[in-house]
């Protein structure tokens, strides 16, 4: 808001609440101002979470738990700039706060500085942090998303020596060994996290994709019918699940759970926003752990105008059901999953049609096969394929 403009409806209701929190005899405490923050950054709302950390942090300067959920606040806006400054804060007021070292370490890989960050995650188990397994779950968790599973898989097991009954560091365990490939480990500790939790659907449905992989059909689709269809993150798992209900259950495509799948498919494969795109373009130019680029947060690029090259080659990655990935242009990607498939001596046109009959009999949809790319789109629209690049 302009200043000197008259405020909307909106901004009278915040001045209003903000009057009755500071010109009241009973002030707004920092523990208040702290949780209702975190209630707000729960719930999504890290813009509104941010007005009131930085409404806190008026009254409170010197606050390191109101300058920790700051720097928190910054970072789930791709802020990182200012949560560095905001976590550097609160470590200039209380050097050994966990939380602090911990968003401290995130901005550094963030920002490329990886030997710094990796001495502040030591740093935690020096201060004798170890026990504190949602501590370790959080760095571990924060080294995975970076792709650094080795340094991950340490401080999952580090939880899990803490506390042998925490499904989530069985699940994160799995999660990360699998990403090693060691996927007969993966499925000891996936099946750990569920015999813990059997609520835990992440690692219920995980499970049930290392099964898949290794061929146990039927003890696959056991544990993914448990999942409620709404939660199935992975378009991947969907499309198993539907495949071996029509397979294992001979279910028809109208049938009920059939149905509710491929809703739920619907909605994880829905078209992007321009705005997912660019950014989808951005890590697929650039990688997940980039530098310049990628530390532009949504906000922070339309400010520097940056658009991405234009693409100099043709080369696409797709990921079909079992896992297996094929990259080059449309149609090698076709010819090499024909090159793969029961019978490699047909023509490209004639697979292309008997996949896309079989994705119509288990789905019900019709899948268009006139040509490689509208194939694998068409393919990728049903959940039978990952179109990754």
């Amino acid at each position: 808001m302009r200043h000197g403009a008259e405020p909307r409806i909106a901004d009278s209701a915040y001045l209003f609440e903000r009057s009755e929190r500071t010109m009241t005899p009973d002030f707004w405490s920092c523990e208040r101002y702290d949780a209702e923050a975190q209630r707000l950054y729960e719930e999504g709302e890290y813009g509104a979470a941010l007005d009131l950390l930085k409404e806190g942090l008026s009254l409170y300067p010197a606050s390191t738990e109101l300058l920790v959920s700051l720097g928190y606040a910054r970072l789930a806006r791709d802020e990182y700039a200012w949560a560095r400054s905001a976590f550097e804060e609160a470590l200039a007021l209380e050097p050994e706060h966990e939380e602090a070292l911990a968003g401290m370490g995130e901005i550094l890989l963030k920002l490329g500085e990886r030997g710094r960050a990796f001495l502040l995650f030591e740093r935690l188990l020096q201060l004798g942090f170890s026990g504190d397994v949602d501590l370790m779950l959080c760095v571990g968790r924060i080294l995975y998303k970076e792709g650094l599973y080795f340094k991950a898989k340490r401080f999952f097991e580090i939880a899990m020596e803490a506390d042998g009954e925490c499904a989530d560091a069985a699940a994160e365990l799995a999660y990360t060994l699998h990403r090693l490939g060691d996927d007969e480990d993966a499925l000891h500790w996936s099946r750990q996290a569920v015999q813990l939790d059997p609520s835990h659907h992440e690692a219920r449905a995980f499970m049930g994709g290392l099964l898949y992989e290794s061929g146990d059909f039927a003890a696959a689709l056991d544990h993914l019918e448990r999942v409620p269809p709404e939660r199935l993150w992975d378009p991947v798992a969907v499309w198993r699940a539907v495949e071996l209900l029509r397979r294992l259950r001979n279910l028809d495509a109208d049938a009920p759970q059939v149905e509710a799948l491929m809703v739920r498919l619907e909605e994880l494969t829905a078209d992007p926003s321009p705005e997912e795109e660019l950014l989808a373009e951005l890590e697929s130019r650039f990688g997940d752990g980039v530098d310049a680029p990628a530390v532009l947060s949504r906000n922070q690029l339309d400010l520097f105008a940056w658009m991405p090259p234009p693409r100099t080659d043709d080369t696409h990655r797709v990921r079909d059901s079992n896992g297996r990935v094929y990259e080059g242009d449309w149609a090698s990607i076709v010819r090499a999953m024909r090159d793969g498939s029961a019978d490699p001596s047909m023509s490209i046109d004639d697979f292309m049609r008997d996949q896309a009959r079989r994705l119509h009999n288990l789905t019900g949809i019709v899948v268009r096969c006139d040509d490689p790319e509208r194939f694998i789109e068409e393919s990728g629209r049903v959940g039978a394929l990952t179109i990754e690049r």
